[in-house]
């Protein structure tokens, strides 16, 4: 506890979500980092709540639910089951951004992380947009606006003719992929939440606002060890099989629907538990529930501390990795194990979401409740 405390403002936090497949290894996984340069995914979701709105989100959640019943004996009456599975997860944005310069040599002013603001005083948002704008210039400068490490940037680029069509030498993308893991899903309903934060778009800490997202598969072949100021990472790649879809990306997490065959061959069995109310949660020992290989899912013994009860974000309280076994495998807590379930006293009280990049074995997770407030309220507006 004493060596939390000395940790100053400098720190670095991290979220989990491990290795996105945009541009250079992105990954949702993000981290509280002031120097530029920083991969713009890896800043922590913004956390904008006050302590009158977490009440309130608590609150309205429940009187959704069991109308005007007290909030704590509301909670025993949820039953979820737990995850624990990783899974796949790929969005569809409304940020075009530079993910690869094919032709380093040439003099293009496009620079890998660029975000395509606007072309011609036209506002850009996909990637077929930049398309029509190149192949209807007809070999003309275009009016390119960027954003680039936080400042705007004007600059006038000529398209170059490849047969019938022009192009810019350059990759472009307008969402995120990665690997994460399940928190909870609803044995009735097939409904699921995962992991325990939101995926930010590359050139800020906003959460990415997204037009579709997919739940697909993952062939897990281990992990990389994490260790102080080099996050480890599960290790991985995503199938082409679709399991689910993502209905909402927000900053307690991703919501949407499984298909039945993504529970009865993607996951292995989970009973429902009861749901922890967070005045029920408890400083002390607890578990969590991941995948670290394809195919195997095991229960990891952890210690809670620093209970935040007024949270209504993704900072709820502070873990400590104490299981042997898990230690040895990953070094503590590492990216993509965003979103494994915390179980304590038999109930789910919530998910993994940040590791101290200064100390691997340590974290922060979520409350579940504000992962079920965020699930029941309005979808994230999508783009046009």
């Amino acid at each position: 506890m004493k060596k939390i405390n000395r940790i100053t403002k400098s720190l670095l936090f991290a979220l989990l979500s491990a290795t996105l497949l945009l541009s250079s290894g992105i990954s949702a996984f993000a981290e509280e980092l002031i120097s530029e340069g920083t991969n713009p995914l890896e800043r922590e979701a913004s956390v904008g709540s006050s302590m009158g709105d977490s009440i309130e989100v608590g609150s309205r959640f429940f009187e959704l639910i069991f109308g005007k019943k007290e909030q704590k004996q509301a909670s025993k009456d949820i039953y979820l089951c737990p995850g624990g599975d990783a899974f796949g997860v790929k969005i569809s944005g409304s940020h075009v951004t530079v993910s690869k310069v094919i032709n380093e040599t040439d003099d293009s002013p496009l620079r890998v992380d660029d975000r395509i603001l606007s072309i011609d005083g036209k506002e850009i948002s996909t990637i077929s947009e930049v398309k029509d704008m190149v192949n209807s210039s007809d070999g003309n400068a275009l009016e390119f606006e960027v954003l680039r490490n936080g400042k705007k940037i004007k600059f006038d680029l000529t398209p170059h003719p490849v047969g019938s069509q022009y192009h810019l030498g350059v990759m472009l993308t307008d969402g995120a992929s990665g690997i994460g893991t399940i928190t909870y899903y609803d044995p009735e309903t097939l409904a699921f939440g995962g992991l325990g934060h939101g995926i930010c778009a590359k050139d800020s800490s906003d959460v990415l606002k997204m037009t579709r997202g997919e739940v697909t598969g993952v062939i897990l072949a281990g992990a990389k060890r994490g260790e102080k100021a080099k996050p480890g990472e599960l290790r991985g790649v995503l199938t082409d099989k679709i399991l689910g879809t993502v209905d909402k990306n927000t900053s307690c997490g991703v919501f949407g629907t499984l298909k039945s065959e993504a529970i009865q061959s993607n996951a292995k069995a989970s009973a429902p538990i009861p749901i922890a109310h967070r005045d029920e949660i408890k400083e002390g020992s607890a578990t969590i529930i991941s995948t670290i290989k394809s195919g195997v899912k095991d229960e990891y013994k952890i210690e809670i501390y620093d209970i935040e009860r007024t949270s209504a974000e993704s900072k709820s309280f502070k873990i400590r990795v104490t299981d042997d076994t898990l230690l040895a495998l990953t070094g503590g807590i590492v990216r993509g194990m965003s979103g494994s379930p915390i179980i304590q006293d038999g109930k789910l009280v919530g998910a993994v979401t940040h590791v101290l990049v200064a100390d691997p074995t340590e974290g922060y997770g979520i409350f579940i409740e504000n992962m079920l407030s965020a699930a029941q309220s309005e979808a994230i507006p999508k783009a046009a």
